[in-house]
């Protein structure tokens, strides 16, 4: 007995470590149709979101035929020149692939030279809107399908900072160009993308103590360069990129794309959308140059969970990484001391019930039941005896 009790205990605990850190398998893309007319796609029960749904989950292979497509939503969409309707949803399913999913909605959305597309087949006469957009819809798929992260919140941030010589922080800030074009830098280097970088701003630089090493503090009264700060949200990739849920893994791949190979994956993505005529011609971040040691000294240092415009400036990620604010993963003291107490409780609830167990068993054992109730009669008889009034004999 005491044996099923214990495992039913570690069954349950094994039970709630099965829980934490379960991926959530949910990929996000989009279409394009044509036309810019409002489409009513409000409610799971509008007839427009269930033609939609069914069509999607039709085009994708056959081990998704049990997926379950949400959050259909209809925006402008405008390419080209032109404006369109582009309709995002999630598809959820057990172990789906983004990139498959990608692949799957990219041969649906193309047009034969003498039929409608796969999907547009799909929607048949329930579709009530404009025909897809093949071109439009192609160039979203591949930039807008996304792979849910295992284990980051949504909306979780990851924090870090880059330097740039050669141009102050108010000169970059008050650069729009220069500072759409630097998270576009840090995307092309991390693989995520664009939307995913966020709140991108420059604090003065004033060189490092080299004399004491990299490692101290920072020396100088001029600014010589910009220490760039941003945020990266970690909870959405791209398909077919490597998905960064940590602090440690930014920080590991902004080391990695520093240091090798030459140029640097950094470099490369700096001359091509920093310093290029084509995306930042005459703007603040072609005229710098990135100082490696600096950058490096500060991606170790304040690569943080959290957005620096929370915690600012960002300090290292110790013990404790609760720089989201409101998404502290972290307890405090009572709550700890909460927990400490609940499961002292429960580790000596558990040893005496065990203990009793035990006892009950070893009566058992020693002790066959016939002998147990002979000796309790007997022990009753004796008590009767022993309170019976004596008389004396004359």
């Amino acid at each position: 007995m005491a044996r099923r009790v214990a495992t039913l205990l570690s069954c349950c605990f094994a039970a709630v470590a099965a829980t934490q850190n379960v991926p959530l398998e949910i990929v996000l893309s989009a279409v394009v149709f044509d036309g810019t007319a409002t489409m009513d796609l409000n409610g799971p029960d509008n007839d427009a979101v269930q033609c939609l749904r069914a069509a999607i989950v039709a085009v994708l292979r056959e081990e998704y035929s049990s997926a379950f497509v949400s959050a259909v939503t209809a925006t402008s969409y405008v390419a080209d020149g032109s404006t369109n309707t582009k309709v995002t949803f999630r598809v959820s399913d057990t172990g789906i692939n983004a990139e498959y999913v990608r692949n799957d909605l990219l041969s649906a959305v193309v047009e034969s030279s003498n039929s409608d597309s796969n999907l547009m087949l799909a929607l048949g006469n329930c579709w009530p809107y404009d025909k897809i957009n093949a071109e439009a819809a192609s160039q979203v798929l591949q930039t807008e399908t996304y792979r849910r992260a295992s284990f980051a919140d949504v909306g979780a941030v990851v924090s870090s900072a880059v330097v740039m010589d050669g141009f102050t922080a108010s000169y970059f800030n008050a650069d729009a160009v220069s500072v759409a074009q630097f998270g576009v830098v840090i995307a092309d280097v991390l693989r995520a993308a664009t939307v995913q970088i966020d709140n991108v701003v420059a604090v003065n630089f004033y060189g490092l103590d080299e004399g004491n090493g990299l490692d101290a503090v920072h020396s100088g009264t001029v600014a010589r360069g910009s220490v760039i700060r941003f945020d990266v949200a970690i909870h959405y990739w791209p398909a077919g990129a490597t998905v960064l849920e940590t602090p440690e893994a930014i920080a590991q791949a902004l080391l990695d794309a520093l240091v090798a190979p030459t140029p640097t994956a950094f470099q490369k993505a700096l001359d091509l959308y920093g310093t290029s005529s084509q995306f930042c011609d005459g703007c603040v971040l072609s005229s710098g140059v990135l100082n490696v040691a600096a950058s490096q000294f500060y991606v170790d240092e304040v690569t943080m969970d959290g957005s620096h415009a929370v915690t600012s400036p960002p300090v290292p990620c110790t013990a404790n990484c609760g720089g989201g604010g409101d998404d502290d993963d972290g307890l405090d003291e009572g709550e700890a001391a909460a927990v400490a107490i609940f499961v002292i409780l429960a580790v000596v609830g558990v040893a005496g019930l065990t203990f009793w167990l035990y006892r009950s068993n070893k009566l058992r054992e020693c002790c066959p039941a016939e002998e147990v109730e002979a000796s309790a009669g007997e022990l009753e008889l004796d008590k009767v005896s022993s309170s019976a009034p004596k008389t004396e004999m004359v």
